[in-house]
């Protein structure tokens, strides 16, 4: 985050330290979670930085959606770390292996636990957040290639018997202190609630990314005749993004498809040649602007049913980190779309059980 000191206005400075007390709180609630749930101690490691990536293998991330500014806060760390986590949230022996699955559980829990701490301790601020759901990550390809805006700080913390992780807050950047809201489509009226069944929900984001594909890039995409399991999906990238409500938790739609696919929609969205093979950053900004407008158009449609959503930030991501395993109490349907030259999008809804 070396900036020189020339090019930040008074604006973007008062920014970034809100952004960096942000960090500070988001980094008192984890250490308080650790303490509390696990009665381990986890110190602070030098200053606040950018990510570092090479020391992530996994982690869990949630949106904070605020009417100033949005968050994800997000707990990483190496494979060892993840499974000493693991063991001590579940009471496992030294000599026992943790599934991916418990791994899976136990670092969800974390963030999930540590976000209402730190949306309480912002309240205090007069800030007030809306939280999403917990979504586990595998890799740090999400941590590595931001959509356009889109920025991330880290505080390393060491725990006992050489353990290491990282607190990350990514947000958006704006023109003002706290951000701005994101590219959205704007409807003001409101009509009486509906039923808000996830199968009405599915085919609504269905709908919004039938209707971004056509409007934004001329694509028509048909709409496979019945639902399934997003994990049953062939994917290698794509891009989520939750849409919280008052009353907690919401849904997260992500858009994704396999890498021949993900290519596809990234050259007709910014006009590249048919042999030409778009960088990873590229491709990120491609499928996060895809996800980003279709949530946009999402949160419309979910007004007009008499539900008002925030939307929180995109990640982009590579490989199936985000629907291979659910939090507890967590769903998903997926719904392909069938295009030209063998375009195949899934559009993912994960949602919390027992919400109707």
């Amino acid at each position: 985050m070396s900036v020189s000191s020339a090019t930040i206005t008074p604006e973007q400075q008062q920014d970034l330290m809100l952004k960096l007390e942000a960090l500070g709180d988001a980094v008192t609630a984890a250490r308080e979670t650790f303490r509390v749930q696990i009665g381990a101690n986890f110190e602070l490691v030098g200053t606040p930085e950018t990510p570092n990536c090479e020391a992530i293998n996994y982690g869990a991330t949630i949106a904070l959606t605020g009417n100033g500014a949005n968050f994800t806060y997000a707990v990483v760390c190496d494979e060892t770390t993840a499974a000493w986590l693991t063991r001590k949230f579940f009471d496992l022996g030294d000599e026992e292996e943790a599934t991916l699955a418990d791994l899976a559980d136990a670092l969800n829990e974390i963030p999930n636990v540590a976000a209402g701490m730190w949306k309480a301790r912002r309240s205090e601020y007069g800030e007030q957040y809306q939280l999403g759901l917990p979504l586990f990550m595998r890799g740090s390809s999400w941590l590595r290639f931001f959509s356009k805006g889109v920025n991330a700080v880290s505080q390393r913390l060491a725990g006992p018997e050489g353990t290491s992780l990282q607190v990350v807050l990514i947000w958006q950047s704006g023109v003002k202190p706290g951000g701005v809201s994101q590219m959205t489509t704007q409807t003001s009226v409101e009509t009486p609630a509906t039923a808000n069944l996830p199968i009405n929900v599915l085919q609504e984001a269905t709908n919004a990314v039938v209707d971004t594909c056509e409007i934004q890039m001329g694509l028509k995409l048909e709409v496979d005749a019945n639902p399934s399991d997003p994990r049953d999906a062939a994917v290698d990238f794509g891009s989520s993004i939750a849409l919280t409500t008052e009353e907690g938790g919401g849904w997260n739609l992500a858009v994704m498809g396999s890498k021949d696919s993900c290519q596809k929609l990234t050259r007709i969205l910014f006009a590249m040649e048919a042999d030409e093979e778009p960088a990873m950053e590229d491709l990120a900004d491609g499928v996060g602007e895809i996800g980003n407008v279709a949530a946009g158009v999402f949160k419309a449609s979910r007004l007009e049913a008499g539900e008002r959503v925030q939307i929180g930030l995109p990640l982009f991501m590579e490989g199936r980190g985000c629907i291979d395993f659910f939090a507890s109490g967590l769903q998903g349907l997926s719904q392909s779309l069938n295009g030209p030259d063998g375009i195949v999008v899934h559009v993912i809804i994960i949602w919390q059980e027992g919400r109707s």
